[in-house]
């Protein structure tokens, strides 16, 4: 491309090139360089040449995205708008929309009337190298870095990216390293490293305080469907929006559930499924996390080693939540309960919380209300501590496995679970919780009543007959019929 000369006519000592990036983009300084002994062109002048021109201090009404990067135009959005040409160009009318550029090289009348002649630019041997090795420089360096700096740029600009949606679980407060961590392990993005310099830059990663402070950024944990051509702010994006009380169900558990009620309850209302849920209840991964937890023993001869631990409450959660994070929600609220009601008490009995748990979980079952929860918990540590009465003989233990008789007897382990749990069969307490008790229970579990009732039963009604002999309780036994 050749360039027009300015009108003075001296150019020996200035490259065109140079001059006409520095010259005419007003965008690099207020006072363009211009080489010793030479002045610069008028504005005027160098407007009507037929050169290139730009000015950061023009209008853009022509021109809206003017001083932007537009993004869209990678991305099949709108164009960039181009320059329309004009023939009748001035600087009276510069502010024309339309009229900002001059499309084609055409001469300008000289003082005299005369026309300027195009000057031959003069070619040195060590310009033509000097190209050469900055071409072959750029080549090499385009051939090295080709592939990693597109995928880069496309992870914001989302070129050519597949449109197809993927399932993203998000755990419980992610910040927005460990998110895009998770959209790099799903091929959503091409560089988590790449995106979290990205992230910062657009303010994803840090949220003001209103103090002023600033704490890294926590996502709501759910389930999110996105796809790579909305790129790296846009599944951010959409994670932040999305991620509100649509997404949350809340579910309440009554006192008493058994883990399989829970797991039943979580499964139908989509927050994970029932495999996922056990195959966790099933793994060690809670253990070192919760001390009380070390206090479960014989593991293998459980039928669910938690149970007794998950907290019946009101909880709210995500759709397709990360099964752990749920049963966590559980065992942090037990944490939380055990340590403000009922740590202290627990410490002057002579019983471990495992145990305290196998108590309240059997009072859960056998009694009718808060009142009777205290009596028949001072029956059953009554008889533990007592040689006269070996076996606790409570139904509701050996009902905890002959729920599932059949689905046991399959799996060839009915035998050896019940002979762990019955307490007709084995002495004191079952190996562990047959339900999830609540506060009530476990408060009369901490605390019994202090009677000298070895005997219990109830009618029909649910009211309950007392005997400290075995000859009061078979008298007592007239009254299962009311």
């Amino acid at each position: 491309m050749d360039f027009k000369n300015n009108k003075s006519g001296s150019n020996d000592k200035r490259d065109d090139t140079y001059d006409v990036l520095h010259k005419n983009f007003s965008l690099f300084s207020d006072e363009p360089p211009v080489a010793d002994g030479v002045s610069a062109p008028e504005e005027a002048d160098v407007k009507n040449s037929g050169e290139i021109y730009f000015s950061a201090n023009d209008d853009n009404t022509a021109f809206p995205n003017q001083g932007q990067y537009d993004f869209e135009r990678f991305s099949g959005g709108p164009k960039l708008h181009t320059a329309q040409t004009s023939s009748n160009y001035s600087p009276k009318n510069k502010k024309t929309p339309g009229k900002a550029f001059a499309s084609s090289a055409r001469t300008k009348s000289g003082a005299k009337g005369g026309k300027n002649k195009k000057k031959k630019k003069k070619t040195t041997t060590g310009s033509l190298i000097l190209a050469m090795v900055v071409v072959v420089f750029v080549i090499v360096l385009a051939l090295l870095v080709r592939i990693p700096v597109l995928g880069c740029m496309n992870d914001v600009l989302a070129i050519d990216r597949s449109s197809t949606e993927m399932r993203v679980i998000l755990d419980d407060k992610m910040t927005t390293s460990q998110v895009l961590d998770l959209l790099d392990e799903k091929g959503l993005i091409y560089s988590a490293h790449f995106c979290k310099l990205i992230s910062r830059f657009l303010g994803y990663s840090k949220i003001q305080q209103e103090d002023g402070s600033y704490v890294d950024r926590v996502y709501p944990a759910g389930t999110y469907y996105l796809s790579s051509d909305m790129g790296v702010e846009g599944m951010l994006r959409e994670i932040i929006t999305s991620g509100e009380e649509q997404n949350v169900v809340e579910l309440t558990f009554p006192e008493g559930f058994t883990i399989d009620q829970i797991v039943e309850r979580l499964s139908l209302n989509g927050v994970a499924s029932e495999k996922a849920l056990y195959d966790v209840l099933n793994s060690e991964s809670f253990y070192e996390d919760y001390e009380f937890l070390s206090f479960i023993k014989d593991k293998a001869y459980r039928y669910r080693k938690l149970e007794g631990y998950l907290y019946p409450d009101t909880y709210q959660f995500y759709y397709g939540e990360n099964p752990e994070s749920v049963l966590r929600k559980f065992l942090d609220n037990f944490k939380e309960k055990w340590n403000e009601k009922f740590a202290s008490l627990a410490k002057e009995s002579e019983y471990n919380i495992d145990q305290i748990l196998t108590v309240a979980s059997i009072l859960q079952k056998e009694a009718s209300d808060a009142d009777q929860m205290k009596v028949i918990s001072s029956i059953i540590y009554n008889r533990l501590e007592s040689s006269s009465f070996p076996f606790i003989n409570c139904d509701s233990t050996a009902k905890y496995i002959t729920a599932h008789e059949e689905d046991l007897k399959a799996a060839g382990s009915y035998v050896t679970l019940r002979s762990h749990y019955d307490t007709y069969q084995i002495t004191g307490l079952p190996v562990g919780p047959i339900c999830n008790p609540g506060e009530d229970a476990i408060a009369a579990a901490v605390s019994p009543a202090n009677t000298n009732y070895y005997y219990f039963l109830h009618d029909s009604k649910g009211n309950i007959y007392l005997a400290s002999t075995s000859a009061e309780h078979e008298y007592n036994q007239r009254y299962l019929d009311e």
